[in-house]
């Protein structure tokens, strides 16, 4: 008795031990489902924001943003201005399209130590640009409802039996209360993962307009809607910089049912 004893424990224990193995190669072999999900979620991501609209080849127009320009290595971007560029302006309460009247003087920017010009409206000018097609005249335009469109935020326009709609997605990061140039109070947010999402009766699906990874002291504002290109459908003008060293705006154009997006930025930064 005293040698079966230990034997039957030794036959138990390599039993034990060969059960063991076996569970774990099972463990090796199967997948990680915590890989598999995140690899899900990825997926999901990237369909979601394949979304977005592209940005209009520049053969099929542009805009200029009427301001200062540093001059880099003689790179004038003042030189592609022409006859041929518009200008839409805002004249008591109305906007008008007409061709660009303007002047361009030369300077020098103290803060990068290099020549500088700058573009100079004769009118109080929104943007110039350059598409084929535009008349000159009065531009039909909407009330802007919110300049300012928050994550989980949406604003609709109606224009000639088209109903737009555009929502906003994001985090809000921090929030705090500002004033403004007038003393007006005002929250604002530091957003990030910013998508403004576009929609409207016409039979076009939800796409993103534009997306923002971090925004650094500065948000978007809606700063036009109306009908630039005059095909009865609403255009949008959106001022889009992601720091506060940065002038940046962007143009839809609903262009008969098939949006083209226009975009141009300039760095101040010192």
């Amino acid at each position: 008795m005293n040698v079966f004893f230990p034997l039957s424990l030794i036959l138990g224990l390599l039993s034990l031990q060969a059960c063991t193995n076996h569970t774990t190669k099972q463990q090796q072999d199967r997948p990680d489902t915590k890989n598999v999900s995140d690899s899900l979620t990825i997926s999901t991501v990237e369909d979601t924001t394949s979304s977005i609209y592209p940005k209009a080849d520049p053969s099929k127009g542009q805009i200029f943003l009427v301001r200062s320009y540093r001059i880099w290595e003689k790179e004038d971007p003042t030189a592609v201005l022409n006859k041929d560029w518009y200008d839409i302006y805002e004249e008591n309460g109305q906007y008008y399209l007409a061709k660009a009247d303007y002047v361009i003087k030369d300077g020098f920017d103290d803060c990068a130590q290099v020549p500088s010009k700058s573009v100079e409206s004769r009118r109080n000018s929104l943007l110039f640009l350059k598409f084929s097609g535009l008349k000159p005249g009065l531009i039909e335009h909407v009330k802007i409802n919110q300049s300012e469109i928050w994550p989980k935020e949406s604003v609709q326009y109606t224009f000639k039996n088209q109903k737009v709609n555009l929502k906003a997605l994001g985090d809000i990061k921090s929030t705090e209360v500002q004033t403004d140039e007038n003393g007006h109070e005002k929250v604002f947010h530091e957003v990030a993962n910013y998508r403004l999402n576009y929609s409207a009766t016409n039979g076009n699906k939800e796409k993103t307009l534009f997306q923002v990874d971090q925004y650094d002291h500065v948000f978007m504002k809606t700063l036009f809607v109306g009908d630039i290109d005059r095909d009865g459908a609403l255009d949008f003008i959106f001022s889009n910089p992601r720091n506060y060293e940065e002038e940046a705006l962007l143009l839809l154009l609903s262009n008969h049912g098939n949006p083209l997006i226009f975009d141009a930025e300039e760095q101040f930064d010192c």
